[in-house]
């Protein structure tokens, strides 16, 4: 230090004056020495040598300068004498030598002699205490404490133990009251200073002075003026204060000394090295005692913790060998050595007089305190470092266990506050010992109810709520322990226990409790369920970001805060975050982990719950659930290891005769391993995991299986097995016989030695082993493993199966256990026990993430807490039972509700609902009123998560409001809405659901009450403060969030669907409040008002087609109401939400049957349209489907009604239909269609009819509205709704819009009213026709498809030969016979021969469709129907003679194959009438005659209908070909004579059949048809056929001429030459028998086709003719020989003889 002249002056005024009084004080006898020493240390400062300060610079000097030995001699001396006078100025003088920094150096007695030197400084200080002076006292504090707080005097190991020692007798023995609180907070403020460098790794850590005032307890605060705590606050923080000052690095003293650097020189001296002895040596020798075992807690658990890298000075570590411990850092060593200090004196047992007086109890008190203020201001090291977790297990865990059992209030509580401190702060390392402590502490006091100690239980009570202040804690305490399978289900019997407590003394059980007593027992309790209730919340609420209005406040829990109590301040300690406590583990509680495990377990428990009453049953549970293994192996090791299993029980298993036991018991006796055992110790360690049965034979199967074994591992110990078995037999029955109290006469060791000759192979075995063997039986009973706690568990309250821990309490609670059992014994069975948890248990902490893991911890308490809070609910008036009752609801439904566990949250919803007593007004009290305030406190902080337990809440609501009207006395609203007489009766068996007991009091009847009683029960109970509660639920609805509001929307609906079902009493309550809600609610995005209405829509379909007509036309008028108000807002164009809103009066109109209310929404909808129509957009299309719906019904006032709306929004607002959304244009066009077919009135037919034009003409103006121009994207957005359609884009948007218009006016050609039917088919031609020139081809394409071919549909079709007509497509079946023939002659005719026209007014545009028209006509031809084939033929005709100029070749092709088909198709089939059977009558089966009969007329009609449809298309195609020959091609003329061809061969060939014509000839009477059957179909094909080729001028054509011609001639030949003969007689003369007047006739017929056939012949080329006339020739020779029917035919044959025939013979010769 530097030499400066200040310095020198403050050593000559602290030392001087201190030695000038000591020697003036010191009397010259006794005190000789004293006084020299004194003289020479001033004689030494006063020669002028170095300052003092100089001759010690630094600890590190090995060899100090003698002169501190001068000064500090006297001094030590001095505090030596006993003398007041010349102690007070000695300390006084020390304290300032340490305060402002003049001693520097290490107080240690072992060290070299400065640190010895200022060891016996420091001790001679101490030892002032014994003078018992009041001012001395308080100079040793301050000398100490300065000593403590000195950076420059470093204090630590014995001597650090020594000052505690020296402070905690002051505390004890001091007889002034300010010097003990003094004491105590000197004693706080130096664990503030230890624990807060050993935190900070530094010395120099600044430390702010205690609060004392908050450390004091109440008996020490009795001073009015607080003067004690003034002193004492003053004494503390002057010496703290002080010391700041020598800290301030404006002093000397607070520089560099040495060059020692930053930290204190402390930590650097090589003496301080690393200690590896045994940790006895670390500690003050009277405490060897403790450490004679090794350090258990460390084998116990194998995962240490990490330390932080860096933090220590030489480190921490652990060698492998777990004897030797370290303790490098010399901060944590002291840190550790007081606080095992601390735990010793917290255990120390004082004489049994003390126990109660808390006055001789006041050193264990203090050191209890002391422990509670270290844990609650623990830092992160001293919570996490393995080596002071370890100090906790060994120490801390043993004060606990002795104090526990305490008789005296306040170290029970003191032993409770500790423990809730590990709990909190060191639960992640000690899962083990809180396993264990919590049972032992808080459960064995809990689950007392009946004989409880009334103070411990109210600690413990209160305990729980300041447990419940960290909410991580009770989650965490469920996830470890009544998950693990190994551990007591704490969570669920903590709540248990409250429940039972909270209930109550069963009755008929005494108990010692006063009435006061129980009452506030109760009430704690209750708070601890709420508490309880509250902490899940929290914690629920912090996991899913829930603002919680009802947090818990720890100021208002806690008595006292752990970061302020006791006067400590922990600044620098951050509060406890929920995942503090996960430094142990990497793993978090995954939920469906702790699914498995909660199940796990579950699961165990029943299995060992079932085996306490069946042993069988119970391994066959386990074994099915897999939680057993099926070998005899497995369920042996289950039954020794598991924990909870009586053991009686598993004896009588292991003596079952059945196969599965008898392995089984074999299996458990060998699992033991009996190596050197003695033999009695091998049977007491067998015996100690069950009981033996009582049955000899069963306890001889098992003793001589433990023979066998025993045997086994020690061969040597017996001849055989035989011996081993006998003495086992004999033991137990000494054991017996020694120690049950039935036996009067014991069995001497004589006798057992008697009893016991010759059972070695007939030896005896020696008689000082039997000696010894008896004696130690008889003095040791052999026993189960916890025979010992037998009794204790039976008495305990709630037993659990995993209770076995419990254990180590009865060892403390039993007296005469307490009294034959030492410390060390005490010790090493809670360390076996320890062992025993940490082996079973998982060791690995999960710190609870998973919000998930609440609904397990709901599942275990949901029940108790029901139970809890109705009970007292219902039978108790006191108002602070009734506000805790319903505070547990509140957080209950709050937790339940949040967590969405439905059936939880309707159990207390319908619970607190029920109490409120609004289903049975005469009986409200007070207390159902709070139960109705609670519900709606529920309502409004709760309502985002109630989902359907709104329905509760609204129905409380709901009844409520009917009380408050039937006081008010108004009319109810059954006088409005009441159902009528007859309509009752026709629900005589519905039963009205809502307020069955308002009802009875309406009426008066006796069980009721009258509108006068609830107006003096509403007055007299303040019920009208509620109505204004009540009213803001609904409105607050607009602050419920998305998903909540459409709960709260269903609910409500749902009650006023009850509400309005009721006969007898309907309500309109939550009717009208749904108008209500919807008006707040109007704001909400559209996305969250489509669900909610959905929900309203549903809901007002139904209540609209109520059978109750008043209710129903309310519920109308309140959804005009609420449309009303929707069409106010603006909707953009292409949204639909205004559609949605009103489609619950579309789907009312089409399903309601009452007149008034169609009628009513027609008049609703006029009223939106006449006062809203500049709102009008997506509406419309749901008004127009109104409109439809009206213009199809019965009535005609309705149609009416309607027709003249529709026409005023036509006439009137057409623009604003297609505004926004042009495709409610198809919507009107379709309400119009529906109206034309109005059965009412023509003229409603006719009108709508004309709009349509009306709407074709804006169509085709393009008038659709402002947005017409986006038409196009409309149209690909909605294309969809029109499947014929298909995937065609009109980029005009035409085929959208025509499309509905012109279907529409082409279905009404079916209507039956001709009229109509003239009326649609003209608006329909003309618009196309008027407007055609708009369409592409693609419109018209589907114009012809969709629109025009439909409309024949029916007859393309709908007959079928048979002559049946369907009525599917148009025409009805009932329509009568005259009506179809009209529309077959006039409608379908005229509809035809239009959109004939119109492909030919439009053929530039449509003529890619000729084949598709084609395609119809010919359709029409193909028919059976002769009036429809006429029709279509004459309409092909007209296409020809109109457009057939403007056809090319192609399209000629087209029609000649079109033709083709037709002719191919339409051939008349004879095989029918040929394969008929006789149609003689048969009586036997007249059915049978009738169908053939109907049959054949089928046939013929149908053979007479292709006839006469050929005859036609021959003409018909002579006709096309006449008008157009020019313009076919050689090619399709053949191609056509083709098709004639076929048809003439056909004909000819049915004509020449002579079997067909001989049964035709038979059924002539029914077929009434010419002989031959076709002869004119085909004499006209043949004349077509040589017309065709005759025009021809090609070789093929010639050809085929030639062929034609013979062919025609030779079917003449046939036809007119005498028939064959079927028998032939050779050689026999023939007459010639001449024709019939029949076939005379026939070939009269021919002839003019012969003719034109001579006359072809005649025009061919003459050498063509002479080329084939060999051919003809013979026929020529032929026809001269036959006869013929006419004259035509000679002449004609003459005539080709003459001129062609002759002169071709006469050039050929």
């Amino acid at each position: 230090m530097a030499d400066s002249g200040p310095k020198s002056r403050l050593i000559h005024t602290i030392l001087i004056p201190s030695l000038d009084t000591i020697i003036k004080n010191s009397s010259w006898r006794k005190h000789s020495k004293l006084i020299q020493e004194s003289k020479s240390a001033l004689e030494h400062i006063n020669s002028g040598n170095k300052p003092i300060s100089d001759a010690y610079p630094s600890t590190q000097l090995q060899n100090p300068e003698p002169d501190l030995d001068i000064v500090l001699s006297p001094l030590i001396n001095a505090c030596c004498t006993e003398n007041v006078k010349i102690v007070e100025p000695a300390l006084d003088c020390v304290q300032k030598l340490i305060a402002y920094g003049y001693l520097e150096g290490e107080v240690d007695p072992t060290g070299g002699s400065s640190e010895k030197l200022l060891a016996r400084l420091f001790d001679s200080v101490c030892k002032c205490c014994e003078l018992g002076d009041e001012g001395v006292e308080l100079l040793v504090l301050k000398t100490v404490l300065s000593g403590v707080m000195s950076v420059s005097v470093r204090i630590h190991g014995d001597s650090l133990l020594q000052i505690v020692r020296a402070c905690y007798d002051v505390y004890l023995g001091s007889k002034f009251a300010v010097n003990q609180t003094t004491a105590k907070a000197s004693l706080v403020q130096m664990l503030v200073i230890v624990f807060r460098r050993m935190e900070a790794d530094s010395s120099t850590v600044p430390v702010q002075p205690i609060v004392v005032a908050e450390m004091m307890e109440p008996t020490e605060k009795g001073d009015g003026d607080g003067a004690v705590a003034v002193f004492v606050q003053g004494f503390i923080s002057k010496v703290i204060h002080g010391m700041d000052g020598v800290l301030n690095p404006g002093t000397a003293v607070g520089s560099n000394v040495g060059g020692s650097g930053v930290h204190d020189g402390a930590f650097e001296t090589k003496t301080s090295t690393t200690e590896s002895t045994n940790p006895a040596d670390l500690l003050d020798s009277t405490d060897k005692d403790m450490l004679d075992a090794k350090y258990w807690e460390i084998s116990m658990y194998k995962k240490a913790l990490e330390g932080r890298k860096g933090e220590l000075a030489d480190g921490e570590g652990d060698r492998d060998d777990d004897a030797d411990v370290q303790i490098g850092n010399k901060l944590r060593r002291d840190a550790f050595l007081v606080f095992r200090a601390l735990c010793k004196l917290s255990m120390k047992t004082p004489p049994k007089d003390a126990l109660a007086d808390p006055q001789l109890m006041r050193g264990k008190i203090v050191a209890l305190e002391l422990l509670k203020i270290l844990l609650e201001n623990a830092g992160a090291v001293f919570r996490t470092s393995e080596r002071f977790l370890g100090a906790i297990k060994q120490y801390l865990c043993l004060s606990l266990l002795k104090n526990s059992a305490s008789a005296l209030v306040t170290v029970f509580q003191l032993s409770c506050s500790i423990f809730i401190s590990l709990l909190s702060r060191f639960r992640a390392g000690l899962k083990a010992e809180i396993g264990v402590f919590f049972p032992m502490i808080v459960l064995r006091v809990l689950e007392n109810v009946a004989q409880p100690n009334f103070q411990q239980k109210m600690i413990v009570l209160r305990f729980l709520e300041r447990l419940c202040v960290d909410s991580q804690i009770l989650v965490d305490i469920f996830v470890n322990y009544d998950c693990d399978v190994n551990s007591s289900n704490i969570f669920e019997r903590m709540v248990n226990g409250l429940l039972k407590t909270a209930q109550g003394v069963p009755p008929g059980v005494a108990t010692t409790l006063l009435p006061p007593q129980d009452i506030a027992m109760k009430q704690e309790a209750m708070k601890g369920l709420i508490t309880v209730l509250k902490s899940m919340g929290v914690w629920m609420n912090r996991q899913l970001c829930i603002p919680d209005p009802h947090s818990i406040k720890k100021a208002e829990l806690a008595d006292n805060i752990p970061e302020t109590e006791n006067g400590i301040t922990n600044e620098h300690e951050p509060v406890e975050s929920p995942d503090s406590h996960s430094e142990t583990s990497s793993e978090v509680s995954d939920a469906s982990t702790i699914e498995q495990r909660r199940a796990y377990k579950l699961e165990l428990q029943e299995g060992i719950s079932l085996f306490k009453r069946k042993p069988k049953k119970g391994i066959e549970f386990l074994i099915n659930v897999n939680k057993v293994g099926n070998s005899p192996e497995q369920i042996a090791e289950f039954l020794k290891n598991a924990s909870g299993l009586n053991k009686t029980l598993i004896g009588d298993y292991l003596g079952e005769r059945e196969d599965l036991p008898l392995k089984v018991m074999h299996a458990y006796v060998d699992s033991f391993d009996f190596h050197g055992m003695e033999f009695d110790e091998a049977i007491r360690v067998f015996l100690r995991g069950f009981r033996l049965p009582g049955e000899a034979q069963t306890i001889d199967r098992i003793m001589e299986k433990f023979a066998e074994r025993y045997c086994k591992c020690n061969p040597k110990a017996f001849t055989s097995a035989d011996t081993a078995y006998v003495l086992a037999y004999s033991v137990i029955m000494l054991n017996t016989d020694a120690h049950n109290p039935m036996v009067i006469n014991k069995m001497s060791a004589d006798d057992f030695i008697r009893n016991n000759r010759g059972i070695d192979d007939g030896k005896d075995l020696p008689e000082e082993y039997l000696r010894s063997l008896y004696e130690r039986i008889s003095q040791n009973e052999i026993k189960m493993k916890d025979d010992d706690f037998t009794l204790q568990q039976r008495q305990s309250v709630n037993s659990n199966i995993f209770s076995s821990l419990d254990s180590i309490l009865n060892i403390v609670v039993r007296k005469n256990f307490e009294e034959s059992q030492t410390s060390d014994d005490l010790m090493r069975h809670m360390q076996e026990q320890f062992k025993e948890k940490a082996r079973k248990s998982e060791s690995v902490f999960y710190p609870a993430t998973d919000v998930f893991i609440l609904t397990f911890m709901i599942e275990v308490s949901w029940a108790p807490m029901l139970a809890a809070f109705s009970v007292p609910l219902d039978r108790s008036d006191d108002e602070a039972i009734i506000s805790l009752c319903l505070e547990g609801f509140r957080a209950a439904i709050h937790v339940t509700s949040a967590m969405s566990m439905k059936t939880r949250r309707d159990a207390f919803l319908t619970s607190l609902a029920k109490f409120t007593s609004l289903h049975s007004p005469a009986d409200i009290k007070q207390r159902n009123i709070e139960a109705i305030k609670a519900i709606v406190t529920i309502a409004d902080e709760d309502g985002n998560y109630l989902q359907d337990g709104w329905e509760h809440i609204i129905t409380c609501i709901s009844r409520f409001e009917h009380l408050h009207l039937l006081g008010k006395g108004g009319p109810s609203d059954a006088t409005f809405f009441a159902v009528n007489q007859n309509e009752s009766e026709k629900s005589k068996q519905t039963k009205s659901n809502i307020l069955p007991v308002l009802k009875k009091k309406v009426k008066h009847t006796p069980a009721g009450i009258t509108s006068e009683q609830v107006n003096s029960l509403l007055s007299k109970l303040n019920l009208s403060e509620q109505v204004g509660e009540m009213n803001r639920v609904f409105v607050r609805s607009q602050q419920l969030n998305s998903e909540a509001i459409v709960d709260f929307v269903k609910a409500l609906c749902k009650v006023s669907m009850k509400e309005l079902k009721s006969t007898s009493e309907p309500r309109v309550f939550c009717l009208t409040k749904i108008v209500e809600i919807a008006h707040y609610n109007m704001n909400r995005i559209r996305l969250v008002w489509t669900s909610i209405w959905n929900v309203l829509s549903d809901f007002f379909v139904t209540i609209g087609c109520s059978e109750n007509l008043s209710i129903a036309i309310f519920a109308m008028d309140s959804l005009r109401q609420l449309s009303m108000k929707f069409l106010e807002r603006e909707e953009l164009a292409n949204y639909n939400f205004q559609n949605e809103f009103m489609k619950p009066f579309v789907i009312v109109m089409r399903r309601s049957n009452a007149v008034e209310i169609r009628e009513l929404i027609i008049r609703c909808i006029s009223q939106m349209v006449l006062s809203r129509v500049n709102n009008v957009k997506s509406g419309w299309k749901s008004m127009f489907m109104v409109f439809t719906t009206a213009a199809y019904d019965d009535h005609k006032n309705i149609v009416l009604l309607a027709f003249e709306l529709i026409e005023k929004i036509v006439r009137d607002y057409f623009p604003y239909i297609t505004e926004t959304e042009t495709t409610t244009f198809t919507d009107c066009v379709n309400c119009l269609i529906a109206f034309t077919s109005s059965r009412f009135d023509n003229d409603i037919s006719l009108n709508a009819i004309g709009f349509l034009r009306l709407c074709a003409a804006k169509l085709a103006k393009g008038s659709l509205g402002s947005s017409a121009a986006n038409k196009g994207k409309n149209v690909v957005e909605n294309k969809e709704k029109i499947d014929d359609i298909g995937d065609l884009e009109d980029k005009d948007g035409h085929l959208y819009f025509w499309f509905p218009l012109l279907a529409g006016l082409s279905e009404l050609s079916f209507d039956p009213r001709p009229e109509i039917r003239k009326n649609a088919l003209e608006a329909l031609f003309d618009t196309l026709r008027n407007h055609g020139h708009h369409f592409t081809l693609p419109l018209w394409e589907k114009v012809f498809d969709s629109v025009l071919f439909p409309i024949f549909d029916y007859v393309r079709h709908a007959i079928d030969p048979s002559g049946e007509t369907p009525s599917q497509h148009g025409i009805d079946a009932d329509v009568d016979e005259s009506d179809h023939d009209s529309w077959l002659y006039e409608t379908c005719t005229l509809a035809l021969q239009l959109v004939v026209d119109l492909f030919v007014n439009y053929y530039n545009t449509v003529n890619p469709l000729l084949k598709k028209v084609l395609t119809l006509l010919v359709s029409f031809i193909k028919r059976p129907h002769q009036s429809l084939a006429g029709i279509g033929i004459a309409s092909f005709v007209r296409l020809m003679s109109d457009a057939g100029g403007l056809f090319d070749d192609d399209k000629w092709l087209e029609v000649v194959l079109s033709l083709k088909e037709a002719a191919n198709a339409t051939l008349p089939d004879f095989m029918l009438i040929l394969n008929q059977d006789s149609l003689d009558v048969s009586y036997e089966d007249e059915d049978l005659d009738n169908f053939r009969r109907d049959r054949l007329y089928a046939a013929v009609s149908d053979v007479k209908c292709r006839s006469a449809v050929q005859l036609l298309l021959i003409q018909a195609i002579i006709e096309i070909y006449n008008m157009y020959r020019s313009q076919l091609s050689t090619n399709n003329t053949l191609l056509l004579f083709n098709a004639v061809h076929q048809v003439a061969s056909h004909a000819h060939k049915i004509n020449a059949d002579v079997t067909l014509r001989s049964k035709l000839q038979e059924l002539s009477p029914i077929t009434q048809m010419q002989d031959p059957p076709l002869l004119r179909l085909e004499i006209e094909s043949y004349q077509t056929c040589l017309t065709f080729l005759q025009n021809l001028e090609s070789k093929a054509g010639s050809s085929q001429l030639v062929d034609l011609c013979q062919e025609v001639l030779k079917f003449y030949v046939e036809v007119s030459g005498p028939p064959r003969s079927t028998e032939s007689t050779p050689n026999r003369t023939h007459w010639v028998i001449p024709l019939g007047s029949g076939r005379k006739r026939e070939l009269a017929t021919r002839a003019p086709l012969i003719v034109t056939t001579l006359h072809a012949i005649c025009s061919l080329e003459v050498s063509s003719f002479e080329k084939n006339l060999s051919n003809f020739f013979p026929i020529f020779s032929n026809l001269i020989k036959c006869e013929h029917g006419s004259r035509e035919v000679q002449v004609a044959l003459t005539e080709i003889l003459d001129s062609s025939v002759g002169p071709a013979l006469l050039r050929s010769c």
